[in-house]
């Protein structure tokens, strides 16, 4: 209905075109007006923001809040078709950047594996709580591990579970935690930031602006003078939003090495090997 009398308000002023031509326009200026690039808007809660809950036990581990020297390999969500795994995407280079701030090494984690694992739709996306939550309780495994493919059908088929087993194996040497804040700056110290925006319109400057609700998520690594800079996957990477820019969602992350990874002996202790470990001190002791 709302089509045809679009139609008749068109011919009343003039318009000569089909019904049809004039659905076929109108569906397409929708599509484009409305396309998503895969985020869902979570569900949030009071307690799920550090500042209230306290509950992350987060650090300031970069007093800077700039993240730019620590950008991880850029790497696109699209390839020749749209995985709408933006989310995936986002919270896996913000984990990355960490790692290679606390541990001097960058790991590649396969954004497929939490793609799928968590469920994300290719045609809607995801929301960022269920993607975190999903990293939390499932791990991860490598990009060598679980590559990006050729075709969205076999970017989204079932996981086998030898390659689960590696991500629940990630997880006995690796914590993760995830919250929500509502102060960017301070957020910066103690990870990038996890954010949504509207994808993507540029003003005379060629800083983005927001002209509508989020559909797309990405990373929040610094200020340039108020202005945000954030870490895509699409285009270059690194974009410069205008100032002012409302960042919604925004999700801070913690990554650390379990006592074991850090200290094999220990390891080696608690798992029994009294004898191993043992050896290994006459050995250092004779060398």
């Amino acid at each position: 209905i709302y089509l045809y009398n679009q139609w008749r308000v068109n011919r009343s002023g003039g318009y000569r075109g089909s019904f049809i031509f004039t659905v076929i326009s109108l569906m397409k200026k929708r599509k484009k007006t409305k396309k998503n690039f895969g985020f869902i808007p979570p569900v949030v809660t009071e307690t799920d923001f550090w500042l209230g809950s306290k509950k992350l036990g987060s650090e300031v581990i970069n007093p800077s809040g700039d993240w730019r020297g620590f950008l991880p390999i850029l790497e696109h969500q699209n390839k020749g078709f749209e995985t709408s795994a933006c989310i995936s995407f986002g919270t896996l280079s913000a984990l990355e950047m960490i790692h290679k701030l606390l541990y001097s090494l960058e790991p590649n984690y396969s954004d497929r594996f939490l793609a799928k694992m968590s469920g994300t739709d290719p045609a809607v996306g995801n929301n960022p709580k269920t993607v975190s939550d999903t990293l939390r309780h499932n791990g991860m495994v490598s990009e060598a591990t679980y590559p990006m493919t050729s075709t969205l059908s076999e970017y989204y088929q079932e996981i086998p579970q030898s390659v689960r087993d590696i991500g629940l194996e990630w997880l006995k040497n690796y914590g993760f935690g995830y919250e929500y804040t509502d102060d960017l700056r301070e957020g910066l110290k103690r990870s990038p930031v996890g954010v949504a925006v509207q994808a993507w319109y540029q003003n005379s400057a060629g800083e983005y602006v927001r002209k509508g609700a989020s559909n797309h998520w990405c990373v929040l690594v610094a200020f340039d003078n108020d202005r945000p800079i954030i870490w895509d996957s699409y285009d270059s990477g690194l974009k410069t939003l205008a100032k002012g820019y409302q960042l919604e969602f925004a999700q801070i992350y913690t990554l650390k090495k379990k006592e074991s990874l850090l200290n094999p002996e220990l390891s080696d202790y608690k798992a029994g090997n009294h004898y191993l470990n043992m050896l290994k001190r006459v050995w250092k002791f004779l060398i």
